[in-house]
């Protein structure tokens, strides 16, 4: 890529860059999130650019990404081509309104792909059920979302001196540490009920159905949980699990040995331990989108191990469905 200003065009055109959003990984990862904080201001550039490769429908294949490479230039060349001299009417070949429709019609099909809406103060990010979505915040922290999650900060979310993000669903955050005046800039998640405090760590937060779990993986977090006129104060340490239930107004706290287990589904697995189909049918319903019915109340307290990759969703329906005799279908 050329060292001067970049746009969106380059971003989308880099087979480096198409590969981290299509297939992403640490090293990757360790790349563009280095390279943003080299290059600050580039944020929204890239999230635009993202958003394109994902909805032009990219693939693993560069070769075959190289007709939907061509597309885009033609479509962003023939925005070029509307200078005209006075007087004359504006140049709009029909080719290019062709290639324009066909692009405006990959977008409106990948529409549920990614929801994206920017506002005057707020920017929000959703992912649909099944997807898992990758965004980088201003700061260079990374944020992985859960299916059918929500994300939105403020644009001037640094200027009071602490990062802050509202959070529905379920997300993994690494937060990257950052000082100001020789001070840490504290980090918050806020997820209605319950905030999550911190400087610099990794951690998972699902918040669902009146419920929020958080476990740290490492580093060192506050809880802040509003309980009636009170707030609670919590310290978690690395391995320790936080459940707390508004409705309830009950927090449970528990130590795991393995807290990137709970995290697994950001790297594409879903791993069943001894898990209750009662938790497995939540997580279709809240992540997937499916809807789960139970026989009795008793197959709900059922166990069940196994290994399933993201993408195999319709293999886990089956095994369920043909060894409990479990209805799952799609809302």
């Amino acid at each position: 890529m050329k060292e001067n200003q970049y746009t969106v065009s380059d971003f989308v055109m880099d087979e480096y860059f198409q590969s981290w959003v299509l297939d992403p990984g640490d090293e990757k990862d360790h790349y563009w999130l280095t390279w943003l904080k080299e290059n600050p201001g580039y944020d929204e550039t890239i999230e635009e650019a993202r958003r394109t490769v994902l909805l032009l429908g990219f693939t693993k294949d560069t070769e075959a990404n190289q007709d939907l490479v061509d597309v885009w230039k033609k479509v962003r060349d023939s925005a070029a081509l509307s200078v005209s001299a006075p007087g004359e009417p504006v140049r709009r070949p029909q080719v290019y309104w062709k290639v324009a429709a066909a692009f405006i019609g990959v977008l409106m099909l990948a529409a549920g792909y990614l929801f994206y809406r920017t506002q005057a103060d707020t920017l929000h990010y959703s992912s649909a059920y099944g997807e898992i979505t990758h965004v980088v915040l201003p700061d260079g922290s990374g944020v992985t979302l859960n299916g059918n999650t929500k994300i939105q900060w403020n644009r001037s979310w640094q200027s009071p001196g602490t990062r802050e993000v509202f959070l529905e669903g379920e997300a993994f955050f690494e937060v990257e540490h950052l000082e100001s005046n020789g001070k840490p800039v504290k980090f918050k998640v806020r997820t209605g009920e319950l905030d999550v405090e911190v400087l610099g760590t990794t951690f998972n937060v699902n918040s669902r159905h009146e419920e929020t779990r958080v476990v740290l993986n490492s580093g060192k977090v506050r809880l802040n949980i509003q309980q009636q006129d009170d707030t609670a104060k919590l310290i978690m340490a690395p391995g320790d699990m936080v459940t707390f239930n508004k409705t309830e107004g009950r927090t449970n706290i528990d130590h795991i040995d393995h807290p990137d287990q709970l995290s697994e589904w950001k790297d594409n697995k879903l791993i069943f331990r001894d898990t209750p189909l009662a938790e497995i049918g939540r997580i279709l319903e809240d992540t997937y989108g499916l809807e789960v019915e139970f026989s009795s109340d008793s197959l709900k307290q059922r166990r069940f191990r196994g290994t399933f990759h993201t993408s195999d969703i319709e293999v886990l329906r089956e095994v369920l469905t043909q060894t409990y005799n479990i209805r799952i279908v799609k809302k």
